[in-house]
Parts: structure tokens; sequence; C-alpha cells
């Protein structure tokens, strides 16, 4: 992590880089890989639980904002995210992720689902503006954008056609994970606002990884643990 001054919008798009590279080393990418039939997709189960939180904080952000300067582009993410939930229903629904007398809820959340999923609408609700636009923007949608480029090809490769829901995304996510970031006031990385941005960034990551780590069967005390902001500055 850089300590020069630099617009905010550089130093943290770098921060970013850095987490979404070390997220990429984690066991979930090798699992999709080597991936050979629906039966190792069944975390998707899990994924609808957080399509529909995400879903959730970014329309309660939008409905909660009161500044001016960023109500458009929450409005505009608000607007592309609403029937997601729905499309990856009727996906499942189609490549036998669900049977037509089931439900998407039917299988419960884990507890990294559920934390992963609170952290979304506890900054929609409680953080302030600039913590959203890293959580929800800069940080999931960045991460996101890495996930479906490793899980649409082995879709489609294993004729689990990645349409609809995983069509979207694979178009939206690299507009997404900007939005609003040239919005939020300069700041230097070593400011106390430098410094509570970079902690959510680091936040947001380690809930991402340790996600992908249940997923992929990981045991808790191997998972991979991501370094602070402080100590990628130090690396």
């Amino acid at each position: 992590m850089t300590t020069s001054t630099v617009p905010v919008t550089q130093w943290l798009k770098n921060l970013q880089e850095e987490y979404r590279s070390l997220v990429r080393q984690s066991a979930f990418f090798k699992k999709v890989a080597s991936a050979s039939s629906a039966e190792d997709f069944q975390w998707i189960r899990q994924l609808y639980y957080l399509s529909s939180d995400f879903t959730a904080a970014v329309a309660l952000r939008y409905g909660g904002c009161r500044d001016p300067r960023f109500r458009d582009a929450f409005g505009e993410h608000a607007a592309e995210e609403v029937t997601h939930p729905a499309d990856l229903t009727e996906w499942m629904r189609e490549f036998g992720f669900l049977a037509a007398d089931d439900e998407p809820l039917s299988v419960p959340p884990t507890f990294e689902t559920l934390a992963l999923g609170s952290y979304f609408l506890r900054s929609a609700i409680r953080e302030p503006i600039p913590h959203q636009i890293v959580t929800l923007n800069l940080m999931i949608e960045g991460m996101a954008c890495d996930f479906y480029e490793a899980v649409n090809p082995k879709l489609d490769e294993l004729g689990l056609t990645p349409k609809g829901y995983w069509a979207v995304h694979a178009k939206a996510d690299m507009k997404h994970q900007i939005l609003g970031l040239d919005l939020i006031s300069p700041c230097d990385p070593d400011s106390p606002s430098g410094k509570s941005y970079a902690r959510t960034a680091w936040e947001v990551a380690s809930l991402w990884v340790q996600e992908f780590e249940a997923w992929s069967d990981v045991p808790v005390e191997r998972r991979l643990k991501l370094p602070s902001p402080a100590e990628l500055a130090l690396s």
C-alpha cells in the first residue's frame, strides 16, 4: 500500500487490487477450476443469501441517502440490482439447483454467509457514505469481478449456461466497483479518514475470503487470513 499523498481514488484502488490478488489465492478458485459437475457448485445456495442481502443493502442505502451528490449514483446501483435474487432463483430452477417445489431459503445460511450479508446491511444502515462506497462498491463489486470471471467460464464448460443473473454481473460489476468513488473527499492514506477506509477494505476482504474458504470446506484453523493495511504497507 502506498503512503504518498495521492488522490483517494488511486490509493484505494491500489489497496483494493492488492486484496483482490490475495483473495484469488483462496482455495475457492482452485475448487472452481477443478469442478467437474453441478455437485461442485452447491455453494450457489449460499450465494442466494448474499445476493438478497446485497440487493437489500444498496436499496436501503439509496432510500436513506439525503446527500444529493450521491443519490444519483446510489439510485442507479439499486435499480440495476433489484431483480438479481429472482434472476438467480430462475437460473437455479432451470439447471436443477432448486426442485420445482423447493425454495431458495430451504438451505439455511452458514455463519460465514450471515456475517458477510450482515456487514452489507450494517454498512447501509449505520455507516457513513464513504464506508458504504468502499464496502458496497469498491470491495464487494471489485472482488465480484474476479468471482464471475472464474465461475462463468466453468459453468459454461459444464453446460450450466451462465445467462441471466450471471451474464448481467459479468457486464455490470466493472462499472459498479468505482461508482461514487470519485465523490469521496480527498484524504491521505495515513490520515484518520484514510486509515478508516483502509480498515473497511480489509474487513470486507477478510469476510469475503472466509466465505470462500467455507464454501471450499477449508477448516477454520487452516483458512487464509489477510494482512492488515499496516502489514501490507510494511511488506
